[in-house]
């Protein structure tokens, strides 16, 4: 797919539902909930309407929300 920018390469994977190939084949023994949780927050960042697409902010507190085994309310707190 060569000239294809991340917005489009990621659209164009997840329209052929071939989400998979975005996981890096060097990766084991991942948590596949995670992953989705993951790749369903790429798919919002790559929305080909930006104004569509979730601040860094918002981003920051979903991945925290996925990765962290207990979800902190650390950003609640601290948002403007």
């Amino acid at each position: 797919m060569k000239g294809l920018h991340i917005v489009g390469w990621m659209n164009t994977l997840m329209g052929e539902n071939r989400l998979e190939e975005i996981v890096d084949r060097n990766c084991d023994n991942m948590d596949v909930e995670s992953v989705e949780a993951i790749l369903d927050i790429a798919s919002m960042c790559t929305n080909a309407e930006p104004e569509k697409r979730p601040t860094m902010k918002r981003v920051l507190q979903m991945l925290e929300e996925v990765m962290s085994p207990c979800p902190s309310d650390f950003y609640e707190s601290h948002s403007e």
